[in-house]
C-alpha cells in the first residue's frame, strides 16, 4: 500500500498494535479479574452502602468498564475496516465473549441499583457525594419496571452472543460482500454497494437508473439470508418486549433516549403533515431538470453546476474552514482527526458500508469511518461524522464514563449542525448562480433525507415489527410495507421503480440500532431551531452551544436544552424547522423558470 493510501486509513495504534498485541490479553484478563473482585466485595450489599461508598463503587465500575471496552473497541473497528479478515473476526468473537463475561459478572450493580428501596435510593439521589452520578442513577432507576432478576439478565447477555450479536455480524458480512456489476463508461465493473450508490448522483440519467436497479438486484440476490436476519431479530425483539413488559416495540428506544412517546409522536406526525413540502420540492426539481417523468432514480440527480467532483483534500479544507468560521475550537478538534489518521476514508472491498463515528471512552478519541466518493454529499457526510467526533471530545473533557454518551437523539445535534455550517459557508462563498442553485438544492435534499426519509423509515419499522409479531414475514411482505410508506412520502411527485420495494433490506439501522432513524429527524429539526438562535444571537450563542455538547449524557435532553433556551414542549416547536425548510424551498422556486 502506498503512503497516500495508507494516510487515508485509520491508525488504531492508540488502542493496540495488532491482533496479537499482548496488551489485548492483558487488558481482557485484568478486566475479568477486576469484575470478579468487584462482585465478591459488593454483590448483594449495594443497598447497604452510604453515598460516599457508592460513589467509590461507581468510580471503580467506570475504571473496570474503561479497561473492558478497549479490546472490544479495537476488534469492532478492525472488523468494520475489513469484514472478511479471519484474524479480525476471531478477535471480535473473543472480545464480545470477554465483554459479556464482564457484563454478567457485574450485572448485580445494575439490578441492585434498580431494586433498592425507595428511601435508600432517594437518599443517594440527593447526596452531595453522588452529585456527579445523579443523572446516571435516575436514568438507571427508570428501567426498574423492565428489569429481570440478576440470573435472567446474565442469561440474556450470554445468549445474545449466539443470538442478536451473531445475526448482526452475519448481516454485516453478507452486505459487505455484495458486489454490484455495472457497466460504467463502456467498462464492466464490479462495484461495492457504496460505489454503486454514489452513481445515483450521476448526471447521466441512464447510469442513475441502471445503478439503482443493480443495487436492488444485488440485495435481492442475498434476500434469502437478509430477510431471515430481519425476521429473526424482529422476533427476538418481540420476545424481549414480552419478558420486560414494554408496551410497544419503540418503547425501549424512547426510554434509552429519555423522551416521552408524546414528544416522539409529535415529531413524526408533524413531519408527515409536511410531506407535501417534500413533494413540492421534487416537482420543482423535475421542472429544473426538464423531467416530466421524474422517478426515484432521479432523486439524487445533480442540477447543472453541481456535478463537480471534490477530492478528499479539498473536502478537508471545506469542512475545516466552515467549522473554523463558527468556532476555532471545533475546527481544532476536527483537524486532529485528519492529522492523526483517526478517519478511515475511502471505499474498498469488504469494508463496512456507510459512515459512522465510534466513541467508547472519555479519554479515548473517537474514530470516524466514511466511504468517500468525491461528491458534495460525501463532504457533508464528513462534516456530519466529525460533528459527532467534536461532540464526544467535548463531552469527554467534562464527563466521566457513566455520563459520557449523549442519548441517541442528542447525539445527532453536533453532527447535523456540522452539515448546516458547511452548507452556509459554501452558499456564502459561491457566486455562480447555477452552482448556488445546486448548493441550495443539496441543502434541501439533506433535510429531506435527514427528516422525511428517517421518519418514513421509522414508520416502516413500526409496521414491520407489528407484522412480524403476527408471524414470519416474507420479503415481499416487508417490501410491500416499504413501497406503501415510500408512496406516502413522495405522493405523485416521484414515480417509483419496479424494484424500489427492495429499499428496506439495505438499511443497516434496522438491524444494528432499532428505531434509531427518528433520531436523525429529531436532530435535524432541533438543530434548525438552534441555528436560528445562532443567527439571532451571533457569537454570544457559541459558548452556550459548546456547553451543550460538553454536557454529554449528564442530563435529560430537556435539561440540557434548557441552557440554550429550547423547550421541546412548546406548541408548534417541531413546525419551526419546516418553516425554515419552506423558506429554502421558496428560494429554490425563485431559481426555477
Amino acid at each position: 500500500m502506498n503512503a497516500a493510501a495508507e494516510a487515508l486509513r485509520w491508525d488504531l495504534s492508540d488502542l493496540y498494535a495488532s491482533t496479537d498485541d499482548p496488551g489485548i490479553a492483558r487488558d481482557t484478563n485484568a478486566a475479568l479479574a477486576e469484575a470478579e473482585a468487584l462482585a465478591a466485595r459488593h454483590r448483594g450489599k449495594v443497598a447497604t452502602l452510604d453515598a460516599p461508598s457508592l460513589a467509590d463503587l461507581l468510580r471503580a465500575f467506570e475504571a473496570l468498564l474503561a479497561r473492558a471496552y478497549r479490546p472490544s473497541a479495537y476488534a469492532s473497528l478492525l472488523f468494520s475496516a475489513n469484514t472478511s479478515d479471519p484474524a479480525g473476526q476471531a478477535l471480535l468473537d473473543q472480545a464480545r465473549e470477554a465483554l459479556a463475561h464482564v457484563s454478567t459478572t457485574v450485572k448485580f450493580l445494575d439490578v441492585e441499583l434498580k431494586t433498592a428501596p425507595d428511601a435508600i435510593f432517594d437518599a443517594w439521589a440527593s447526596a452531595p457525594a453522588l452529585a456527579g452520578y445523579r443523572h446516571f442513577l435516575r436514568a438507571t432507576r427508570r428501567y426498574a419496571p423492565h428489569t429481570l432478576s440478576e440470573a435472567e439478565e446474565n442469561l440474556a447477555t450470554l445468549k445474545s452472543l449466539s443470538g442478536a450479536a451473531a445475526w448482526n455480524q452475519l448481516y454485516d458480512e453478507t452486505v459487505s460482500a455484495i458486489r454490484v456489476p455495472l457497466t460504467v463508461e463502456g467498462e464492466a465493473r464490479d462495484l461495492t454497494v457504496d460505489e454503486a450508490r454514489a452513481l445515483r448522483g450521476s448526471p447521466d440519467r441512464d447510469l442513475r437508473a441502471r445503478a439503482t436497479r443493480a443495487i436492488h438486484q444485488a440485495h435481492a440476490g442475498q434476500s434469502h439470508v437478509l430477510n431471515f436476519v430481519f425476521n429473526t431479530l424482529f422476533q427476538d425483539h418481540k420476545i424481549e418486549l414480552g419478558l420486560r413488559r414494554y408496551e410497544s416495540p419503540i418503547a425501549p428506544t424512547l426510554l434509552d433516549d429519555e423522551l416521552t412517546p408524546a414528544i416522539a409522536e409529535s415529531l413524526m406526525a408533524t413531519t408527515e403533515k409536511n410531506y407535501c413540502l417534500a413533494q413540492e420540492y421534487y416537482r420543482l426539481k423535475a421542472r429544473a431538470l426538464d423531467l416530466p417523468d421524474f422517478a426515484s432514480h432521479d432523486l439524487l440527480a445533480p442540477l447543472p453546476g453541481g456535478d463537480r467532483t471534490i477530492p478528499f483534500d479539498e473536502a478537508r479544507t471545506l469542512v475545516l474552514d466552515s467549522f473554523r468560521a463558527f468556532s476555532p475550537r471545533i475546527a481544532e478538534i476536527a483537524e486532529r482527526h485528519f492529522d492523526r489518521r483517526w478517519i478511515d476514508v475511502m471505499p474498498r472491498q469488504n469494508k463496512r458500508g456507510g459512515a459512522f463515528c465510534a466513541a467508547w471512552l472519555p479519554d479515548l478519541h473517537p474514530y470516524v469511518l466514511t466511504n468517500y466518493n468525491e461528491r458534495f454529499q460525501d463532504v457533508s457526510t464528513v462534516a456530519h461524522e466529525l460533528g459527532h467526533a467534536v461532540h464526544f471530545v467535548l463531552a469527554g473533557e467534562r464527563q466521566t464514563l457513566l455520563n459520557y454518551g449523549p442519548t441517541t437523539p442528542m447525539a445527532e445535534t453536533a453532527s447535523v449542525f456540522g452539515e448546516i455550517v458547511l452548507a452556509r459557508r459554501l452558499l456564502e462563498q459561491e457566486r455562480d448562480p447555477a452552482a448556488r442553485r445546486s448548493l441550495l438544492a443539496q441543502r434541501i435534499e439533506d433535510i429531506i433525507a435527514t427528516v422525511y426519509r428517517q421518519v418514513m423509515y421509522t414508520r416502516w419499522e413500526q409496521e414491520a415489527h407489528a407484522r412480524r409479531a403476527e408471524g414470519v414475514v416474507t420479503v415481499e411482505g416487508f417490501g410491500a410495507l416499504w413501497r406503501a410508506q415510500t408512496e406516502r412520502l413522495y405522493g405523485d411527485a416521484v414515480k417509483l421503480g419496479e424494484l424500489d420495494h427492495w429499499g428496506f433490506i439495505g438499511i443497516p439501522h434496522f438491524i444494528h440500532s432499532r428505531f434509531y432513524c427518528y433520531s436523525y429527524a429529531y436532530g435535524q429539526l432541533l438543530v434548525l431551531a438552534l441555528y436560528r438562535r445562532y443567527l439571532e444571537e451571533g457569537e454570544a450563542f457559541v459558548p452556550r452551544y459548546l456547553e451543550l455538547l460538553a454536557g454529554g449524557g449528564s442530563g435529560t435532553p430537556e435539561e440540557l436544552l434548557r441552557g440554550v433556551g429550547i423547550d421541546l414542549h412548546a406548541p408548534g416547536f417541531w413546525q419551526l424547522g419546516f418553516d425554515t425548510l419552506r423558506d429554502l424551498v421558496d428560494q429554490f422556486r425563485a431559481t426555477v423558470s
